[in-house]
C-alpha cells in the first residue's frame, strides 16, 4: 500500500511543507520547505523524522529546498540517521541558494539573531549522496530510488521510487520543453521520442499544479528581448529579480547572447558574490548537449587560450555590485540581476528596487511569480497590478510581454534596516559567536574521540612519546599549534581574554578573515589545550569512560596534551611498502582525477586557476602576494563575501522601519513606484498541453496534483485547467474505443489483455487534489486485499521443469500450473483464535507467495487445467515481419502508412484501440484472399509469437 500526505503546520499557516511517501514499511520525506517567518514553525516535522529512513530534494531552489537546513540543526541527531539523496548538481547549487535565502532572512552571517553559520551549511550539504541522471540506489530492501532530469532547473530531478510491484513518480516541478541551456525532462526517449519503459504504468504520478505559459519558449524570449532592448535603447535599467540557483542562470546565458561584446554593463547583486556561477562552470555534463558543442567549438577557434570567458557561466560575464547605492553612481543602459525573486525585506532584490524605482526609464521585467504564493511580497503585489492593467490595455488578454506603465504606493511597516553593534551589545554578540564555536571545537575532539577509541586507535594518532616535538606535532595534527592558535588554511587567529572578550588579531584583520564563504569556521579564538576547565574536562570524561568500559586507569596527563590512555610506543614506518602476492599494492586514490569544484562553500586559496573566494594567510606579505594575483573582481567578490557572511565581521543588528528611519524618500514607511512593468514567463515550468500529453503516455493509474502556490484567481488555478482538461479527454477516449471495439476484429485485443481491461470498461485515470494533511492512501486497506501487490515466487522443483520459449530474440516466456502456497510473516492475533477467518487476517503486504508442484493425486486436474485454446505472448514488429518474408523469396514492401504488402495481393498492417496508443499495443490484421499465400504469411507470423 502506498500513502501520500503533504505536511503542513497543524495551525494552516502553510509556513512549512514537506512531502511524505510512504510505501509499506519505506518512509521518503520530500523537499521540506520553510517561508523564513517563524523558525519554530517547522517543530511539527519532529515527530515524522523519527520514523524517515530517506530524504530526497529536487532542486536546488528555496521552495524546495529551504527547509532543510533548519532540520538539520533543529535535530542534528535524527537527521544523522537518515540518509539524503540528491543530484551531484543540486547539493553543490543548494549550498549557495540557502546561504543566500538564510542571509536575507537574517539567520546567517554578522547578525545578532544568526542562527548558524557557514560552515554548517557546508558540513550539512556534505553528508548529501550526490546521484547522477538515471542512477539507480538502494535505500531498503526491494527498494530503490532513481532521480531523471527534470528540465526545470540545473541539476533539478523528478524521481522514481520502486517498491516491489509499487512504482510511484514524484514529480513537483518539471518542464517538457528545451530552455536555452537545459534539456527537457526526462520522460520520453531523446531517440524514439516514446516514454521510458521504466516509467510507464506507474502507481501513482505525483506532481505540481504550477503551470507555465502556453506560448513557445522561442516566442517568449523574443518578447522577452524586446523588453530589454526598449528599455536600454532608452537608456534605462532593466532590473530582473530572479532566483540565484534556479532561473538566473537561464536568463544570464539569454542575455548574454544576446548582447554579446555591446559596452552594455550586467550587474549583479548577491549576498554570495559569483560563487553560484563558479559552480555552474563546472556543471556543464548537466547542461544539454548543445551548448556543449558551442563550448567545444569556442575552444576549438582559440585553442592557446587560457581565458574561460567563452564559458556560458564565467564569472567575469557579470559586474559585482558591493553596494546597492552604487546603482545610481552608474548612468546609462544597464542590466541589473538581483537575488531573491519575492522581492521581500532583506532581499536585494528589494534594496535595489528602492534605488531604481522612481526612474521612468526603469523597467521592471518579472520572469517568475513568488515562490510561496503570498500576497505580501512586492513581486505578488506588482504582478497582481501588472495582471489588472494588462487586461485594461488588452480588451481584457493578458499576454506575456506586455509593458505598462505602474505607480504605485508600497507599504514598507515590515520591512527592516542592519545597523552595527556597539558597546556591551557588541562584546555579548562576540562572547555568544566565540562560545559556540568553542563548543563546537570541543564536539569535534570529542567525535573525533570516539570514534578513534571505536576503531581501537590512539586518540592522537602517533607515539606516545614524551618528546615536546612530538607533542607540537600532535597539537598540529589536530589544526591546534603549540601557542594555541587554531591552524587552517593559514588564517590568523583571535586571542581569548580571561573573561572571554574576543580581542582582534590586527586591525586590518578585524576579528577574523573568511576564505571563500568562510567554510574556516572563522576560527573559535580558543587556546583549547592551554584552557584548565577543558582539560579537566577532558581527562574527568576520559576516567569516567574508563570506569564505565571496566578499563584500567592508566592514563597519561601532559601539561601540553590532553589525557590519553597509554600505551606500548609503536613507531610506524609510513615510508614502507605493502607488497602481496602480486607485486606492490597501487593505491588507487593517487590517480583518481580530482573534481576541479570544491564541493565546500569555503575553499582553500587557489590562486593558479583563479576561482578561490579569499586568499588570505598569516603573513601579510603572503596576504598581498595573493590579492596582487587576483583579478579586480575576485578582489571585490572576496569583500562582498566578507562583508556578508563572516560572522565577526562588523556585526551588525536587524532594526524595524519606523517614520524617523534614514532611508531614501520622504516618507520612511511608504515606496514610491514610478517605472515601467511587465511579466514574461521563463519560470521553466510545463504548460497545459505538454503536461497531458505526458499523462497520456505515460498512463498512470493515479494522478496526484500539489497544490498550485502560483496562481490568484480561479481562471489561473492550475488544479482546475489540469483536471477540466483531463475528465474532457477521458470522455473523448471513452467514446472513441467503443467505437474501435465494435469495429474491432477481435473483441480481445492485445490493448485490453495487456491493460486488463476483459470487462470492456474504459480504464479511467483517477485524479486526486491533494489537500494539506489529508493522507492519500493507495492500493489495499485493512479490509481488502490487492492481489496486485504482491509478488510469486517460484519454487525450485517447478522452475526446472519449464519449457521457455523465445519471443524476438530478446525475451522468453513459459507456461506455469502449479500450487500457490501463502507464508505470513505477521499473522493478526484474532485470525489464530477464530474458525472463519478472513483473508485480510492472513494475507497482508508481509506475506510471501512460492508457487510450488501439485502433488501426484492431483495431476489429471492439472492436464484439464492445460487444456483449452492458448494465448498468442509477444509483438509482430512490421519490419522483423518483412525481414522474414523476404527471406521465404517473397515480394514484401511498404506501401502506404505503415501496410506491409506481399506480392501485390494481401497487406498486413496494424491496428491500435486508443488514441494514446502506441505501436507496441496495436493488433495484426490480414486483408486478401484465402489461399496458400495467406496461410504462409500467417504461419511466418505464428512463428514470431510465443503459446501458452
Amino acid at each position: 500500500m502506498f500513502t501520500f500526505t503533504l505536511l503542513t503546520p497543524p495551525d494552516g499557516s502553510e509556513s512549512c511543507k514537506a512531502s511524505l511517501l510512504t510505501i509499506d514499511d519505506l518512509t521518503i520525506l520530500a523537499d521540506p520547505t520553510w517561508n523564513g517567518k517563524n523558525h519554530n514553525d517547522i517543530n511539527f516535522l519532529e515527530s515524522y523524522l523519527e520514523d524517515v529512513n530517506v530524504i530526497i530534494l529536487s532542486h536546488s531552489t528555496p521552495e524546495f529546498i529551504s527547509g532543510f537546513m533548519l532540520l538539520c540543526i533543529k535535530y542534528p541527531h535524527l537527521m544523522n540517521d537518515i540518509k539524503i539523496y540528491s543530484s551531484s548538481a543540486v547539493s553543490q547549487l543548494g549550498k549557495v541558494s540557502t546561504v543566500e535565502f538564510y542571509r536575507s532572512l537574517g539567520i546567517i552571517g554578522p547578525l545578532k539573531d544568526a542562527l548558524l553559520e557557514i560552515s554548517d551549511v557546508d558540513e550539512w550539504f556534505d553528508k548529501i549522496n550526490g546521484l547522477k541522471y538515471y542512477e539507480t540506489t538502494n535505500v531498503m530492501e526491494k527498494s530503490v530510488i532513481t532521480p531523471y532530469n527534470s528540465g526545470h532547473t540545473l541539476g533539478g530531478t523528478f524521481w522514481l521510487i520502486q517498491k516491489k510491484l509499487e512504482k510511484i513518480i514524484y514529480a513537483p516541478s518539471w518542464n517538457h520543453s528545451k530552455d536555452s541551456f537545459l534539456n527537457g525532462a526526462g520522460f520520453l526517449s531523446s531517440s524514439t521520442g516514446n516514454p521510458i519503459s521504466q516509467l510507464m504504468r506507474p502507481t501513482a504520478l505525483i506532481t505540481g499544479s504550477d503551470l507555465g505559459s502556453n506560448i513557445s519558449h522561442k516566442k517568449r524570449v523574443a518578447k522577452f528581448l524586446q523588453l530589454v532592448d526598449a528599455t536600454l535603447n532608452n537608456g534605462g535599467t532593466v532590473l530582473l529579480p530572479t532566483s540565484i540557483s534556479g532561473r538566473f542562470l537561464e536568463l544570464l546565458h539569454i542575455i548574454d547572447s544576446h548582447l554579446k561584446s555591446a559596452p552594455i554593463p550586467v550587474l549583479f547583486l548577491s549576498y554570495s558574490g559569483t560563487n553560484v556561477l563558479r559552480y555552474a562552470t563546472n556543471l556543464l555534463e548537466w547542461m544539454s548537449s548543445q551548448l556543449s558543442k558551442e563550448l567545444e567549438s569556442a575552444n576549438s577557434m582559440n585553442p592557446n587560450s587560457n581565458s574561460r570567458s567563452h564559458y556560458p557561466f564565467d564569472p567575469s560575464k557579470v559586474d559585482l555590485v558591493g553596494n546597492t547605492y552604487e546603482l545610481t553612481q552608474l548612468n546609462g543602459p544597464k542590466v541589473v540581476f538581483t537575488s531573491g525573486v519575492d522581492i521581500k525585506s532583506g532581499e536585494l532584490s528589494s534594496e535595489a528596487l528602492r534605488y531604481l524605482c522612481q526612474d521612468e526609464n526603469t523597467s521592471i521585467i518579472l520572469t517568475e511569480k513568488a515562490h510561496f504564493g503570498s500576497d505580501d511580497t512586492i513581486n505578488s503585489q506588482l504582478y497582481n497590478e501588472w495582471y489588472e492593467l494588462c487586461k485594461s490595455k488588452n480588451d481584457d488578454k493578458v499576454e506575456d510581454g506586455v509593458a505598462v506603465s505602474l505607480e504605485k504606493v508600497i507599504n514598507l511597516k515590515e520591512w527592516s534596516l542592519e545597523e552595527e553593534l556597539v558597546g556591551g551589545e557588541l562584546n555579548e554578540y562576540r562572547e555568544k559567536v566565540n562560545f559556540k564555536r568553542k563548543q563546537k571545537l570541543l564536539e569535534q575532539v570529542r567525535d573525533r574521540q570516539s570514534k578513534n577509541l571505536l576503531t581501537g586507535e590512539n586518540f592522537d594518532g602517533e607515539s606516545s612519546s614524551d618528546d615536546d616535538d612530538d607533542d607540537d606535532d600532535d597539537m598540529e595534527e589536530d589544526g591546534i599549534e603549540a601557542n594555541g592558535e587554531t591552524k587552517e588554511n593559514g588564517e590568523a587567529m583571535e586571542d581569548v581574554n580571561t573573561n572571554g572578550d574576543a580581542e582582534p588579531a590586527n586591525e586590518t584583520n578585524n576579528n577574523s578573515t573568511v576564505n571563500g564563504i568562510a567554510h574556516e569556521e572563522v576560527k573559535a579564538t580558543v587556546n583549547l589545550m592551554d584552557d584548565a576547565a577543558t582539560q579537566e574536562a577532558l581527562v574527568a570524561e576520559n576516567i569516567k569512560n574508563s570506569f564505565d568500559q571496566n578499563l584500567p586507569l592508566d592514563i597519561k596527563i601532559t601539561s601540553k596534551l590532553r589525557a590519553r590512555n597509554a600505551m606500548f610506543p609503536f613507531f610506524s614506518n609510513k615510508d614502507k611498502q605493502d607488497f602481496d602476492d602480486y607485486g606492490a599494492i597501487i593505491n588507487i586514490s593517487d590517480f583518481e582525477r580530482k573534481d576541479e569544484t570544491n564541493n565546500q562553500l569555503g575553499l582553500e586559496p587557489k590562486v593558479d586557476d583563479r576561482r578561490n573566494w579569499g586568499a588570505n594567510k598569516d603573513d601579510d606579505t603572503d596576504m598581498m602576494n595573493n590579492q596582487s594575483k587576483l583579478t579586480p573582481q575576485e578582489m571585490l567578490n572576496n569583500e562582498i563575501i566578507k562583508k556578508n557572511l563572516d560572522s565577526l565581521f562588523q556585526p551588525r543588528k536587524r532594526i524595524p522601519v519606523t517614520p524617523n528611519s534614514n532611508i531614501m524618500g520622504a516618507d520612511p514607511l511608504k515606496l514610491t513606484i514610478k517605472c515601467n512593468l511587465s511579466y514574461v514567463d521563463l519560470s521553466g515550468l510545463v504548460d497545459l498541453r505538454s503536461f497531458s500529453l505526458i499523462v497520456s503516455s505515460l498512463k498512470p493509474s493515479n494522478l496526484l496534483l500539489l497544490p498550485d502556490t502560483t496562481s490568484f484567481n480561479d481562471d489561473d488555478n492550475g488544479i482546475k485547467r489540469i483536471k477540466d482538461l483531463l475528465e474532457q479527454k477521458a470522455n473523448a477516449n471513452e467514446v472513441d474505443s467503443k467505437e474501435h471495439l465494435v469495429k474491432s476484429a477481435q473483441y480481445l485485443s492485445i490493448q485490453t489483455i495487456r491493460t486488463g481491461n476483459l470487462t470492456n470498461k474504459a480504464s479511467k485515470l483517477e485524479i486526486k487534489e491533494v489537500i494539506s494533511n489529508d493522507k492519500i492512501k493507495i492500493g489495499s486497506d485493512e479490509d481488502s486485499v490487492n492481489y496486485g501487490d504482491f509478488e510469486v515466487k517460484l519454487d525450485e522443483s517447478i522452475s526446472k521443469d519449464l519449457q521457455w520459449q523465445t519471443i524476438d530474440g530478446s525475451y522468453r516466456v513459459a507456461q506455469i500450473i502449479g500450487q500457490l502456497e501463502v507464508q505470513s510473516n505477521k499473522v493478526d492475533d484474532g485470525a489464530k483464535y477464530s474458525k472463519k477467518r478472513k483473508i485480510n487476517q492472513i494475507v497482508n503486504q508481509s506475506s510471501e507467495f512460492t508457487l510450488k508442484k501439485f502433488n501426484i493425486d492431483q495431476l489429471d486436474s492439472s492436464k484439464s487445467l492445460a487444456g483449452g485454446s492458448k494465448l498468442a505472448i509477444g509483438n509482430v514488429r512490421l519490419p522483423e515481419l518483412k525481414k522474414r518474408l523476404q527471406e521465404k523469396n517473397l515480394n514484401a514492401e511498404f506501401k502506404g502508412e505503415g501496410t506491409l504488402v506481399v506480392n501485390d495481393l494481401i497487406s498486413v498492417r496494424k491496428v491500435t484501440y486508443g488514441n494514446g496508443d502506441i505501436d507496441d499495443t496495436g493488433d495484426i490484421v490480414i486483408h486478401g484472399q484465402f489461399g496458400p499465400l495467406y496461410y504462409q504469411i500467417k504461419e511466418c507470423i505464428r512463428d514470431m509469437l510465443a503459446y501458452v
